[in-house]
């Protein structure tokens, strides 16, 4: 029953509502044959309780009677049925009309109770439900239903549509929470400089009022006020970049990857030797061609190399590595690693700690994002032994 369920279940809706119909067709004829054929013999009997009435009739020699003849009735007719006999034979008349259609209607009604809830009953009411899920904006929920039939497949439409919206709303909230992380770090670090500056611009104008300005204090007031404006400088610089890489434009193109990891080791090793650092690079790829944006891409590796720069205490080493689908760029560092908080925050909004120097933590931030724009990952972890790593992995 079961098996024979769920082969209805997945055909499509006409083929199994004509096989239901022909089913309950024959169902119906069946019955509506023997019920005929019952009350036809019922109507058969009524009529042989009616009287026989002889009209003609002849006499023959008969040895065996009384007075030597026997008479043959050779024409009869059937007299009239009382009139309770033809109450009832027209009754049975009419239940032959009756019962066929009585069978037709129930069949109908059975057709179509059974069509809607096998077909029809659990994806409308899916459908519904996540229509007014949606009316209600909770894309918290899941079309479940699962056939083969026209009505499966909107359901599976729907539930892809869903999920793109789903995700899409996901995408927007995250742009929505980077957003405001990142107008409470601008509002929080434009600050501090501003601050710096105030101050010397109020100890300037006291150390005027009081006649103690000399020139020395002025030079080195001056100079801590241009680093201050300095930063403030450089940290609009970082806001304009992340503004501008939303409106990045990814090109995808075909590209010798050899030839790219040739072009991208040489610049790195004439980074490496002026800073006088060792670059060891270990290339296990062995595709010949990769499809990316190759201007992209070098971005996000010079920004994560440039980091390595800054906190390698001697040597950097370039990892390419490739599964069927991806090839990884690794670029690993001897100094001292990130701290468990830079593991997970090292790639946010201008994530500043202890060990970073002071720097803004931009470079992350837009490796991050360009790797994403390309279709890719950018994670952080630490080595074994000792030394930050830093994994980008693209789709071939």
């Amino acid at each position: 029953m079961d098996k024979i369920k769920k082969l209805l279940q997945n055909m499509s809706l006409k083929k199994s509502l004509v096989l239901l119909a022909f089913f309950c067709l024959g169902i119906v004829s069946i019955l509506s044959l023997l019920t005929i054929f019952r009350l036809s013999n019922i109507q058969q009997s009524i009529l042989d309780t009616r009287p026989i009435i002889v009209t003609g009739y002849t006499s023959e020699n008969n040895a065996d009677t009384e007075n030597g003849l026997t008479v043959v009735p050779k024409e009869y007719v059937h007299g009239e049925l009382s009139d309770e006999k033809q109450i009832y034979y027209w009754m049975v008349t009419a239940l032959m009309v009756v019962f066929p259609v009585f069978y037709i209607i129930i069949a109908s009604v059975i057709v179509a109770k059974f069509y809607y809830k096998l077909k029809l009953q659990t994806p409308l009411e899916d459908l519904k439900n996540g229509m007014h899920y949606i009316s209600e904006q909770n894309l918290d929920f899941q079309i479940k239903y699962r056939s083969e039939d026209e009505l499966g497949k909107l359901c599976d439409t729907f539930e892809h549509m869903r999920n793109e919206v789903y995700k899409s709303n996901r995408k927007m909230w995250d742009m929505l929470q980077e957003r405001k992380a990142l107008t409470a770090s601008i509002s929080h670090d434009l600050r501090t400089p501003i601050t710096v500056i105030n101050g010397y611009l109020d100890y300037l104008e006291k150390s005027m009022e009081k006649g103690i300005l000399t020139n020395d204090v002025l030079r080195t007031t001056l100079q801590n006020m241009a680093g201050a404006a300095g930063r403030l400088h450089r940290y609009v610089d970082c806001v304009n970049d992340i503004q501008k890489i939303e409106d990045i434009e990814i090109k995808k193109d075909f590209y010798d990857l050899k030839i790219f990891i040739s072009e991208i080791t040489q610049g790195f090793s004439l980074l490496a030797e002026q800073h006088k650092k060792q670059l060891e690079v270990q290339d296990h790829s062995r595709t010949l061609q990769v499809q990316t944006d190759r201007d992209i891409l070098c971005k996000v590796l010079e920004n994560v190399f440039d980091n390595a720069l800054r906190f390698s205490n001697d040597k950097i080493r370039l990892t390419i590595e490739e599964t069927e689908h991806c090839v990884s760029f690794v670029i690993q560092d001897d100094g001292i690693g990130f701290t468990p908080e830079e593991l997970s925050s090292a790639a946010s909004f201008f994530y500043v700690s202890p060990t970073n120097g002071g720097n803004f933590g931009i470079g992350l931030s837009i490796s991050k994002i360009l790797c994403e724009k390309l279709g890719g990952v950018l994670y952080l972890r630490n080595r074994p032994e000792h030394g930050a790593s830093v994994t980008i992995k693209i789709h071939k």
